[in-house]
């Protein structure tokens, strides 16, 4: 399985016009991505960054860390931990954003763009490289 998850990161980073891979320290490969949309509205500042086996990033206030799975299409994040900082004005789009890494089941690319769908196959996480 851990193979069929490095598998698919390469190619879906390759998908993505991305140069290469990185590696983090323990030599797994490595992606970074910047969301662009997020239950349909523009969003900015929220990132995700991952390996074969552990999502982090930020929701544009607190920083995250959790497991991920990823299997041909089907993608499993979570359940994620947060730090716990007051930020005024970013808290729901916070929110927001953890619920939908966390209710992510499936993911498509097209060009640079990679978007999160839900179970009933609606996107919604957009990411670009």
């Amino acid at each position: 399985m851990k193979f069929t998850t490095a598998i698919l990161m390469a190619a879906l980073t390759f998908a993505a016009s991305a140069p290469t891979l990185a590696e983090d320290d323990e030599g797994a490969p490595a992606a970074s991505w910047t969301a662009v949309e997020l239950n349909g509205k523009a969003v900015d500042g929220l990132t995700l960054d991952f390996t074969s086996d552990k999502a982090s990033g930020t929701g544009g206030c607190n920083r995250f860390t959790g497991p991920i799975s990823i299997e041909d299409d089907a993608i499993q994040i979570g359940p994620l931990a947060s730090t716990k900082i007051f930020c005024e004005g970013k808290s729901e789009t916070e929110a927001q954003y953890f619920a939908a890494l966390e209710a992510a089941r499936s993911f498509t690319t097209d060009g640079a763009l990679v978007s999160l769908k839900d179970e009933s196959g609606k996107v919604i996480l957009k990411f670009k490289k």
